[in-house]
Order: C-alpha cells, then structure tokens, then sequence
C-alpha cells in the first residue's frame, strides 16, 4: 500500500510539473502568473526530490 501512494506522489508530480510548465509557458507576457509558476515549478521539484531520495 506504500509502495503504490509513493508511485502516485510521483505521478501526481510529474503531471503537476508538466501541467505548470505549460502554464508557465503560455504565461511569460504577464509577470505575475509567470512568477508563480516558477514557484509552484520549484516547489513540485522539491516535492519530487523528496519523493524520489
């Protein structure tokens, strides 16, 4: 049962990290939605890092 919630984390990181670069991408004009999905990149790296180690 662990095992398949850890797999989910990172599946849910995953799609969370590609979901937020597109967003992050289509947002580069406005500042503030750029600036937030940086951090919310950054903060599903480290969701990520901590998943994975």
């Amino acid at each position: 049962m662990a095992n398949m919630r850890h797999n989910i984390a990172i599946l849910m990181g995953i799609v969370i990290a590609v979901a937020d670069l597109y967003w992050t991408y289509t947002s580069y004009f406005d500042i503030t939605w750029l600036l937030l999905g940086i951090i919310i990149f950054v903060a599903d790296a480290i969701w990520l890092y901590l998943e994975v180690a």
